[in-house]
């Protein structure tokens, strides 16, 4: 396998490996450290020796054992031991370190970690678009617009306030997950957001970002189907993708709607996210992300900018 897809296999599985290991031993910051070892030996050992079965596995095993040698030492026996006692389940005790529980999305599990409830809501998205989306320290402090060495402090302070909340590192019972629903939601349009109009990079779209967040937001749609707002921001997601082969010129220069060719714009992802606009909207009150949808929708249906229906997309404006 050539190195880059190797790259790219092991960007993929990153947030899934951090969430597998951090739910099971907690100490976000520890684990973070030990699932990039992980990688860096993946990265060195897989040209040569090929990709293991189940590459995920494999990467949550040797996590764990780094982790585990960690929590073993000196500062970590004296300090962490009888917190990894309390965070761990009991029957995960002496389970194998390659159990990653294929039952449990472990980017979502890892996506409500970083929306912890001690964090504000800006540690929580920088948090988030490291640890989920995989942006470097420097391009989380552009779209900041701080300095990447102001980013830093941030990015460390808010995972020594995770070590110190108290708050066990798993994922919040049903009346936790009405509390930190909204800021997933953002979190995730953010990270659709940076995919979709990137800050940084040699390109103006990552689809590994776009596409990640909208298969993290089908799970959470899935978990909690009669949210309408969590089917709002799917269908925005959609929406705004299906457009996505018409938006960038042959130089790579953006095209505005009005001159886009719709015929390159993906049907299917339209009629998906029109179907669970339409849907969410019957049950009461809209939301933002339910309004911005019904707009895309509008725009969607329409085979030219002149035929759009600009009545109806300014009662929906007037509507938020």
């Amino acid at each position: 396998m050539r190195d880059t897809a190797i790259e790219d296999l092991l960007r993929s599985s990153a947030p899934q490996v951090l969430g597998a290991v951090v739910r099971r031993f907690g100490h976000f910051d520890l684990a973070e450290d030990a699932v990039q070892e992980a990688l860096l030996a993946a990265a060195t050992r897989w040209p040569t020796s090929g990709i293991p079965d189940d590459p995920r596995a494999w990467l949550v095993t040797v996590a764990s054992r780094r982790l585990t040698d960690l929590l073993r030492s000196e500062q970590a026996r004296r300090h962490r031991e009888d917190v990894v006692a309390q965070w761990v389940p009991f029957e995960d005790r002496h389970a194998p370190a390659a159990d990653v529980h294929p039952q449990v999305d472990d980017t979502l599990v890892l996506l409500f970690l970083c929306c912890h409830s001690s964090l504000t809501p800006a540690s929580q998205v920088a948090l988030a678009l490291g640890a989920v989306g995989g942006l470097t320290t420097g391009e989380i402090a552009r779209a900041f617009l701080v300095s990447e060495d102001t980013m830093t402090r941030r990015i460390t302070r808010a995972k020594k306030r995770i070590e110190t909340s108290g708050e066990p590192l798993r994922m919040p019972v049903s009346e936790g997950h009405a509390v930190r629903l909204a800021a997933v939601l953002h979190m995730l349009y953010l990270i659709f957001t940076e995919g979709y109009a990137a800050t940084a990079g040699p390109h103006l779209v990552r689809l590994d970002l776009s596409s990640e967040a909208i298969r993290l937001t089908r799970s959470v749609h899935r978990s909690l189907p009669s949210d309408a707002e969590t089917a709002g921001l799917l269908a925005l997601m959609l929406l705004t993708d299906a457009r996505r082969a018409a938006r960038v010129g042959a130089g790579g220069t953006l095209i505005p709607m009005s001159e886009q060719d719709r015929s390159l714009w993906r049907r299917d992802a339209i009629a998906e996210g029109t179907a669970l606009v339409t849907d969410a909207l019957r049950h009461g009150d809209a939301g933002p992300y339910q309004v911005q949808a019904a707009i895309a929708a509008v725009h969607a249906r329409a085979t030219s900018a002149e035929e759009t229906e600009w009545s109806q997309i300014v009662r929906l404006y007037r509507s938020r």
